[in-house]
């Protein structure tokens, strides 16, 4: 007959071993693979995106504001690092295109769309030029009369939005001693062949155009877009949203106005080629000079 000191020796020894187990398979019901599986629903992912909040920017008195400059930068989403602003081309894993969750937001309710027909395109907040959603398709819509026959409409489409424009204004805060900027708003342009006729024995006729579709007041669209997972090259785990992308500049832009005494005009209309982004690139050192020449005087 067993000793009954032997059997409870046994008994802890079984619960000892049995027990780590029993913990470990029930934190392990739901596996970090699930999330790209058939298991999608019950996988409980700790960095939801739809809660998430934009980042807060720092608090600033108007009286700190020692200096300022309104400026347009011109972002082409085909350059490498921008493409997680292009792609992907459609909803992949919760991810979107710039293009396409912005249009979606503007479908939705959540962003208002402002038309880009103000003097030279500068973007003023104005309540009277909002963009009725359901007419958004037909945005720059263009009709070619075909004798013979009906009407021949071509629309835009989210592939021919290539690049984007963004007017911001730069600052410099005297209590933090730093140099900031703030989005104003972001304008989305179509580069697309125009058709500018009936078609003919090699197709229809058409003409390179590159027009402004609309504008999104940045600062009402922040808490939509912190909430839109973004492709991160580096790591996956770490995804980051399109406000965090914007906030911390982590995209490649071409300087392409100022504001200025001539009108806030384009570079492009007093220089060209070579000579523009050279331009480009003498708006963006008087900037950050700026900060440097205040420490060293």
């Amino acid at each position: 007959m067993q000793n009954p000191s032997d059997m409870k020796t046994i008994v802890k020894i079984l619960i000892l071993v049995l027990f780590p187990l029993l913990g470990f398979s029930q934190q392990t019901s739901v596996r970090f693979t699930d999330k790209f599986g058939p298991f999608f629903s019950t996988y409980q992912q700790e960095n939801d995106f739809a809660k998430r909040k934009a980042i807060t920017y720092p608090f600033v008195r108007e009286a700190d504001v020692m200096w300022s400059k309104v400026t347009w930068e011109l972002i082409d989403l085909r350059e490498k690092m921008n493409l997680p602003l292009y792609y992907p081309n459609d909803t992949l894993h919760g991810r979107k295109s710039l293009i396409m969750a912005i249009t979606e937001g503007i479908r939705n309710g959540q962003l208002f769309a402002f038309k880009p027909n103000f003097k030279n395109n500068a973007f003023e907040f104005d309540q009277n030029n909002i963009i009725i959603p359901d007419s958004l398709g037909d945005l720059d819509k263009n009709e070619v009369p075909i004798p013979n026959t009906n009407t021949f409409v071509q629309r835009w489409s989210l592939d021919e939005i290539t690049q984007i424009l963004i007017k911001e204004v730069w600052y410099f805060d005297r209590k933090t001693s730093q140099l900031n900027s703030e989005i104003i708003g972001i304008c989305l342009i179509r580069e697309y062949n125009k058709v500018m006729g009936p078609p003919t024995s090699s197709g229809f006729p058409t003409e390179k155009r590159m027009n402004y579709l609309f504008w999104i007041y940045y600062p009402d669209a922040r808490d939509y877009l912190a909430t839109i997972p973004v492709y991160n090259p580096n790591n996956n785990t770490e995804l980051y949203s399109f406000d965090d992308l914007f906030v911390n500049r982590k995209f490649k832009a071409n300087f392409v106005r100022e504001s200025n005494v001539y009108n806030d005009r384009l570079i492009t209309d007093y220089l060209s080629d070579r000579d523009a982004q050279l331009e480009s690139e003498r708006i963006k050192k008087e900037i950050f000079d700026y900060e440097q020449d205040l420490w060293e005087n």
